[in-house]
């Protein structure tokens, strides 16, 4: 299993940062490696995503149950895909004026080829997250 953690303090409040988080539609605009991104059966405390990722001219897509907290937390847990398994959380802390995010993810794909060839992309891929939201946020919110 592979485990990553990233954090950084932003400017930009808790809701905002979360807002980015969980407008999923808008990921292939900021994220390069993701080609697709849609959510459905949206309750207020939670939503199924799907997304397609191409890495290194592999494509691949997954479903995930999104639980929310709104302003502070996401919780995602797979549903369906090419890993065995895959949780993440993104925490979001107001600390003075600005805002922790912390980013968390867990995964193994199903297949040993999958782990040897996507494993060590896809951690990259997770390391670069927090700063491509933060990026993100500085497009959309300024600052």
């Amino acid at each position: 299993m592979i485990h990553r953690e990233a954090s950084t303090v932003v400017t930009w409040s808790p809701q905002q940062m979360y807002d980015l988080v969980v407008d999923m539609d808008r990921y292939p605009e900021f994220l390069p490696w993701c080609v697709k991104a849609t959510k459905s059966e949206e309750t207020g405390t939670s939503f199924r995503s799907e997304m397609t990722f191409a890495i290194k001219g592999m494509r691949e897509t997954f479903r995930t149950i999104d639980r929310l907290i709104p302003g502070q937390r996401v919780d995602i847990q797979l549903e369906s895909g090419p890993f065995q398994s895959l949780e993440s959380t993104w925490l979001f802390t107001p600390v003075g004026s600005g805002t922790r995010v912390d980013f968390e993810i867990k995964f193994q794909f199903k297949n040993r080829l999958l782990n040897a060839t996507l494993g060590p992309l896809f951690a990259k891929v997770t390391k670069d997250m927090v700063q491509a939201f933060q990026q993100r946020a500085q497009s959309v919110y300024g600052r």
